[in-house]
């Protein structure tokens, strides 16, 4: 059982992200609509002799202002491992501050609905709220390297399913 677990990590460590990005784009009562919006996700692909994951997950974000905003998006994953198959789904919903230029808080309410791996039977729902600091770093006009350490609120010792509390994501922006 922890090779599913280990198998999961690994999706998270080979996916994709992109993240739309405005760049120093200023939000002011001027701003349509559509100035506000932005686009992203991810895309993950993972597999070996015994396993098959592919992760698709589509965001959508609105910026409240220069420095707040907030989004939501959907999650879908197809799981196989040995003969074990299983199509997870969830979603999220999560919030950014951008305090200085490069630093910026983040939080963020995600659940992913899964097959039991414990029974094999029975779907239940797994859900987090990591809440933590980022660190974006320019690369070019466009893009830049973005870090984010949190510590997931929700987390439960006894649950099984996450090793740790801490989520640590790394991701380009687009």
């Amino acid at each position: 059982m922890k090779r599913i677990g280990i198998i999961l990590t690994l999706v998270f460590l080979s996916s994709i992200n992109l993240f739309a990005q405005k760049g120093d784009y200023v939000i002011d009562e001027q701003s349509n609509f559509m100035d506000r919006v932005y686009f992203g996700g991810g895309f993950g692909l993972s597999g070996g002799s015994n396993s098959t994951i592919i992760t698709v997950s589509p965001m959508v974000g609105y910026m409240v202002s220069s420095r707040f905003s907030v989004g939501v998006g959907a999650t879908y994953q197809y799981f196989k491992f040995n003969n074990f198959t299983d199509n997870q789904y969830g979603g999220l919903a999560f919030a950014r501050m951008n305090f200085f230029k490069q630093v910026f808080g983040y939080a963020e309410y995600s659940f992913i609905n899964q097959i039991d791996y414990r029974d094999g039977v029975n779907r239940i729902t797994i859900d987090r709220l990591p809440i933590g600091l980022g660190f974006s770093q320019r690369m070019g006009s466009r893009s830049s390297f973005n870090v984010i350490a949190a510590y997931d609120m929700l987390y439960d010792a006894n649950g099984q399913y996450y090793n740790s509390p801490w989520v640590i994501s790394f991701f380009v922006a687009l």
